[in-house]
């Protein structure tokens, strides 16, 4: 053997003369591969090398590198040595501070290997990752920083979240000692959910912007718990007003009316109604309820109905009280969605039998927190379609059988001319007959007839008005 396997360092033959240039040669060998460091890759030497230099020599070798490629140059005594590495060999370039591998056939830069991490199954940082949590990481801080211009990127930076299908989701999820608290992103659908908890285990939705039109709700309310104005397109939805004044058990013929805004379906309907605080609820144990939109109420397309009652509800448009379709639950935590519906067309929610509590009807697809309307406003659209009035009325008569009257102005327009019913209760005085007649949408007109000569009196005469639809 006349030189060593692996750095191949000159070997001393037993009988050789001069066996120290030999040992020399193989010392200044080891000196120079050991800690190997280069200065430089090069193609060619450099003009004025110093003892003890070494380079990688590269592709396209030229001068007295030519055809030396991938070996190690060292300037050894005014003459160039060249090194043949080994695969594992590595070597510090220092003009690039970069570590280099040699493979076996080309030399690689070693810190690839930190710099590009692929197809890693777990990945710890601070902490131990495991198969729920691939990725994870135990610190105080991070910092995600956007790539400059000058770097090579673009200045932007952005996070993305990508999930397989709309029913799944890809979301931020907040904990508080490891119990949920809050939770942002694509929940269940495509629309961007805001979702937050008190315990980890309830949940309650308090933003959701539509993907296709940028609406947002809040079906939790916003501040105190209101609602957007008139979000709500059922009338009298608290059951307060209760213009004609029933009680008990009430029984209603087909499309007959009880509390404002409630008629009975085909079948009629008995109900009671027991108020508690701000609410009254409807007990139905007969028939169904109708709850009544006009028209121009309606935008059309998808609309969800939700309340805090039992009673299962559908959702159908036309006029009259024969309605059509399947009933379906319509509770606050699981509403019903109704797609499809036509603008400007009468629309009914129907009640089968069970409670009624916080009814509403919304435009979209989600329910929001009940929006109760001051009772004031809410008298005021009840009174659009019926109205309870007094009448009263005094003048002097010359002769029986003169007549005298007044105009009156509706406090409410209504939906269109009136029905108006009989006068009754009040007190009269020389009164031979009176009544009322409609003048359209807005007045009415009470006249009066004297029984005989001298004062003609008539005070608090009662009729309604309706304009029910």
């Amino acid at each position: 053997m006349t030189d060593t396997i692996h750095l191949a360092l000159p070997c001393i033959d037993a009988a050789q003369a001069q066996k120290h240039v030999t040992h020399n040669e193989a010392l200044q060998l080891l000196d120079a591969l050991t800690q190997l460091s280069v200065i430089d890759r090069r193609a060619s030497p450099p003009v004025t090398p110093n003892d003890g230099d070494r380079y990688l020599v590269i592709a396209s070798a030229a001068g007295a590198f030519a055809g030396k490629e991938q070996k190690i140059a060292v300037h050894l005594s005014g003459a160039w040595a060249f090194l043949a590495p080994k695969a594992g060999w590595l070597a510090y370039v220092e003009t690039e501070q970069l570590m280099m591998l040699y493979s076996g056939s080309a030399w690689i830069d070693a810190g690839l290997a930190l710099r590009e991490l692929e197809n890693l199954s777990l990945l710890g940082i601070g902490t131990s990752a495991d198969a729920a949590n691939a990725f994870s990481v135990k610190a105080s801080a991070a910092l995600f920083a956007a790539r400059t211009v000058a770097e090579g990127g673009i200045g932007d930076f952005r996070v993305t979240l990508e999930k397989e299908a709309g029913s799944n989701t890809a979301s931020q999820l907040y904990q508080s000692n490891w119990s949920g608290r809050a939770e942002t992103g694509l929940l269940g659908d495509d629309d961007f959910h805001v979702k937050v908890s008190a315990d980890g285990a309830t949940w309650r939705e308090a933003l959701i912007v539509d993907r296709s039109t940028g609406r947002v709700a809040f079906p939790s309310g916003v501040g105190d718990g209101a609602s957007a104005a008139f979000r709500n397109r059922l009338r009298n939805a608290t059951f307060a007003i209760n213009q004609r004044a029933i009680s008990g058990e009430v029984s209603l013929a087909a499309g007959q009316y009880g509390h404002d805004g409630v008629k009975a379906g085909s079948s009629g309907a008995t109900y009671t109604f027991a108020t508690s605080g701000l609410d009254t609820t409807l007990s139905v144990s007969a028939g169904s309820l109708i709850l009544a939109i006009e028209a121009q109420l309606m935008e059309g397309g998808a609309h969800t109905l939700a309340h805090d009652g039992t009673a299962q509800a559908r959702v159908w448009q036309g006029t009259g009280y024969s309605g059509s379709g399947a009933y379906a639950a319509a509770s606050r935590s699981a509403p019903l969605v109704v797609s499809g519906l036509t603008a400007n067309a009468q629309t009914n929610v129907e009640f089968a039998s069970g409670t009624i509590l916080r009814p509403q009807l919304e435009p979209g697809v989600y329910a929001t927190s009940f929006e109760r309307r001051p009772p004031g406003v809410e008298l005021s659209i009840c009174q659009r379609y019926f109205q309870s009035l007094l009448v009263s009325h005094l003048f002097t008569a010359s002769a029986g059988t003169q007549f005298g009257g007044s105009v009156m102005t509706l406090p409410v327009t209504m939906f269109g001319a009136p029905t108006l019913s009989a006068l009754s209760g009040g007190s009269q005085t020389n009164v031979m007959v009176d009544g009322v007649n409609s003048m359209g949408k807005a007045a009415i007109r009470y006249f009066i007839a004297s029984n005989a000569a001298g004062s003609v009196e008539a005070y608090d005469r009662a009729f309604t008005a309706s304009a029910e639809i």
